[in-house]
């Protein structure tokens, strides 16, 4: 596998950029789900204290809406994915004025959806001002919108000015912690990754040299992979290993199907000894629970299955079993919403 640097902090930048202007999607969306952010909040914050104030009028550029990622991160992946492993900051900076009529598109559907054409919106006067008060947001960010669509080249200028900025600190933050990076790269190579790889991408463990891997340090838990032609490009977080199971290949987490999964005493008692012992083998589990081991191997498939449980170690043949508390905070809301929407579907049909 190949390190490139420069994948993840061109990364980084995106993200940061939509987390200036909405905080509140990180935290919704990342940090109240995933337990260990301490890392992840450090490295927003030293970006943040480190980043002059940017332009009010470019947060539609960073707007989060239907499609959960925003015009400037959808931008980066599209182009990431033409491009691969030869995108550095001064490739994107020129990308932002070649490219600035797919960077249109991309905002033009972010906004306001699939039925609005980008060259229909430029044409036609009316079908501008249905567009605009078609948008569900408040004056000032109607406001902004229209800024920007009034004079594009400028703000889009600006934005790649800005992006250069936010990039250089960035670029100060991987160079802080370039031994952890260096260490969770190790970490990402090793035998039980590749198999993850295998399981969720299909990835070819011949691609396995020429693979080129980025690692972002603001969302730790980044996961994402293209194979194209004879390369695989990824990128991967900190603590991608264990969020696998938030891919869209996977299984959703969900409380009717964890209740199902797991409703029985002897598969709840593995999820209790797994969680009291942090990483425990199937035969320690059989040991103490007295019982077949061929048994317990049978619950502890069925619980990995549905990602409730994931192989955090292995030793020679031995496989480790640990507890994917990030299902479990995830399955917390779930829990919360189905008993809400149970209460409520009962009180309504009781009147």
């Amino acid at each position: 596998m190949i390190f490139n640097s420069d994948a993840g902090k061109l990364y980084d930048t995106a993200f940061f950029l939509t987390d200036y202007f909405c905080n509140d999607y990180t935290e919704k969306k990342i940090l109240s789900v995933y337990e260990d952010t301490e890392f992840m909040i450090k490295c927003l914050q030293f970006v943040r204290e480190r980043t002059e104030k940017i332009p009010e009028f470019l947060a539609p550029f960073t707007a989060v809406k239907s499609e959960n990622i925003s015009p400037v991160m959808q931008f980066y992946k599209t182009e990431s994915e033409k491009h691969g492993v030869t995108l550095d900051i001064d490739a994107v900076k020129s990308l932002f004025k070649t490219e600035k009529d797919v960077f249109f598109d991309i905002f033009i559907k972010a906004l306001f959806g699939n039925g609005i054409k980008a060259a229909e919106l430029k044409k036609d006067p009316q079908k501008y001002i249905k567009a605009m008060e078609s948008l569900d947001d408040s004056d000032d960010f109607k406001l902004k919108v229209s800024y920007i669509l009034n004079d594009f080249d400028y703000a889009l200028s600006v934005l790649a000015e800005q992006f250069e900025k936010v990039y250089c600190t960035v670029n100060e933050l991987h160079r802080i912690y370039e031994k952890e990076i260096a260490y969770t790269f190790e970490q990402i190579k090793s035998g039980l990754n590749l198999e993850l790889y295998m399981q969720e991408f299909s990835y070819s463990p011949e691609k396995y040299e020429e693979t080129y891997v980025a690692i972002p340090l603001l969302n730790q838990f980044a996961i994402y992979c293209r194979l194209k032609d004879s390369k695989a490009y990824m990128l991967l977080g900190f603590r991608h290993t264990e969020c696998f199971w938030n891919l869209g290949q996977t299984k959703p987490v969900d409380a009717k199907r964890f209740i199902v999964t797991a409703g029985n005493g002897t598969r709840m008692e593995i999820i209790d000894l797994i969680a009291k012992n942090g990483k425990i083998t199937i035969s320690s589990l059989a040991k103490i629970m007295d019982i077949p081991i061929t048994t317990v191997g049978r619950h502890v498939s069925g619980l990995r299955n549905d990602n409730i449980i994931y192989i955090s170690k292995r030793d020679g043949l031995q496989l480790f079993y640990s507890i994917n508390t990030a299902y479990f905070k995830r399955l917390k809301l779930s829990i919360e919403d189905y008993i809400d929407s149970t209460v409520s579907l009962a009180e309504r049909n009781n009147k």
